[in-house]
C-alpha cells in the first residue's frame, strides 16, 4: 500500500502500530498509577501460560500490567497524534 494522503499515511502507520509511545512505569509513579487502577476495578485479563497481562484503558492511555515468573512490569501505551 502506498499512502497518497496524510490521512491514508496516518491510518497505515496506526495499523502497523508505529504511532504508539510505550514506556515502563517504575518507582513512586508506579505506586500512584496502580492505586488509580485498583480504584477503577479489575481490567481485561489474558494469560498465555507464561505471562499474565491485565489491561486498563483510561482516556487515550492504555496501561498493561505484565506479570511472569521473574518480572512484574507496568507499561503505559499512548497513541500519538501526528
Amino acid at each position: 500500500m502506498q499512502p497518497r494522503t496524510k490521512e491514508e499515511a496516518r491510518a497505515w502507520l496506526k495499523e502497523l502500530g508505529l504511532l504508539k509511545k510505550r514506556r515502563t512505569i517504575v518507582g513512586e509513579e508506579r505506586e500512584k498509577v496502580m492505586t488509580m487502577l485498583r480504584l477503577i476495578g479489575p481490567g481485561e485479563q489474558s494469560n498465555n501460560q507464561h505471562i499474565w497481562t491485565e489491561s486498563w484503558t483510561v482516556g487515550n492511555i492504555t496501561y498493561n500490567m505484565h506479570t511472569g515468573t521473574e518480572f512484574d512490569d507496568l507499561e503505559e501505551v499512548i497513541e500519538e497524534d501526528v
